[in-house]
């Protein structure tokens, strides 16, 4: 597909969008049509096109299918990402993000439940939604995940819950110091990928400064390419976010 008609895709509007997926069988053209839906995805033609897709033989449309809806929260929509919490772990971490960025409270126990998934990635996403339940009891549940948790990936995924969660600003600092030095030590890409991530989100004023030094550090020392990119960019954000 060329720069051209790729353009020309992203102009089109829910029913167009809706057609050309009607009209193709080729995956990577319905994972694109989907994912350019996402931008209708309240619409109720488009809700109901969406949630079609949750049900596809394949993984990675249902995956597509999820991610288009994060931002519809009808009911409708709460009910399909709660049924496909045990699906294949690329489908239950869109579920999962869907509940979080909803605040769907009453899905907290499925979701203190999923940290006894075997998967990392589940337990990840997890940890980290919880933290967008606005429950600062789950603290407490996070700090115990943290005590027997052998993957940094998900020790980052409880400190990221936790940031989220505590109540008086001057805690975070001493989590965030956790994250750095997570970061600091991990030899797992992935764990240091969504640090990197998660701790650029937390790059707001009171905290850019201790965050940049640790940015920076890890920067210093780092041979892969990917990362190395990945944490120029984030400084790079945090630098024009502190210009505004």
């Amino acid at each position: 597909m060329t720069p051209e008609n790729i353009k020309n895709i992203k102009k089109m509007n829910a029913k167009e969008l809706q057609k050309k997926l009607k009209n193709t069988t080729d995956e990577g053209m319905q994972i694109f049509f989907l994912t350019e839906l996402g931008k209708f995805s309240k619409g109720p033609t488009v809700q109901e096109t969406l949630l079609r897709y949750t049900e596809s033989p394949s993984v990675a449309l249902r995956s597509t299918a999820f991610d288009a809806l994060i931002k519809n929260g009808n009911k409708e929509v709460i009910s399909a990402a709660i049924k496909h919490l045990d699906d294949e772990y690329k489908v239950v971490i869109r579920c999962i993000e869907l509940l979080g960025f909803h605040c769907v409270v009453n899905t907290i126990p499925l979701l203190k439940s999923l940290m006894d998934s075997p998967n990392k990635w589940i337990r990840f996403y997890a940890a980290d939604n919880l933290g967008d339940m606005n429950d600062d009891s789950l603290i407490s549940f996070l700090s115990t995940q943290l005590e027997g948790e052998i993957e940094d990936i998900v020790r980052s995924g409880c400190y990221s819950g936790i940031i989220k969660l505590v109540e008086y600003e001057e805690d975070i600092p001493f989590w965030i110091g956790k994250m750095g030095e997570l970061l600091m030590n991990t030899k797992d890409p992935d764990a240091a990928y969504v640090t990197i991530n998660s701790l650029t989100d937390f790059a707001d004023a009171p905290f850019s400064k201790q965050i940049v030094t640790i940015l920076q550090s890890r920067l210093d020392i780092e041979e892969d390419k990917k990362l190395s990119r990945l944490l120029e960019w984030s400084l790079a954000c945090i630098e024009q976010w502190e210009k505004l």
